[in-house]
C-alpha cells in the first residue's frame, strides 16, 4: 500500500488547488469550483453567496483581493 507524504509541498499545493484546505487560496478555489458550473457569464451577488454556501465558505469573509483572485480563476 502506497503512503502519501502529507508534508510534501507538492501534495499540500495540490490539496490547496483542489479547495481541500481552509487556507485563503483553498477557500477561493473551493468557491471557484462551484461557480465554474454556472451557465451565467456574469455572477451576481446572490449567485456568489449561494456558491459560497454550497462550498462551505462564509461569503462575508471575502475581501476585494479575494474577489479579484476569484475572478482571475474563473477567467482562466
Amino acid at each position: 500500500m502506497e503512503m502519501f507524504d502529507f508534508t510534501d509541498p507538492g501534495f499540500l499545493g495540490f490539496l490547496e488547488s483542489e479547495g481541500c484546505m481552509d487556507t485563503n487560496e483553498g477557500l477561493i478555489n473551493r468557491v471557484a469550483k462551484v461557480l465554474r458550473s454556472s451557465p451565467n457569464d456574469v455572477i451576481d451577488t446572490e449567485e456568489f453567496r449561494s456558491a459560497c454556501t454550497k462550498a462551505g465558505v462564509d461569503p462575508d469573509s471575502f475581501t476585494q483581493a479575494d474577489l479579484d483572485a476569484l475572478q482571475s480563476r474563473l477567467n482562466k
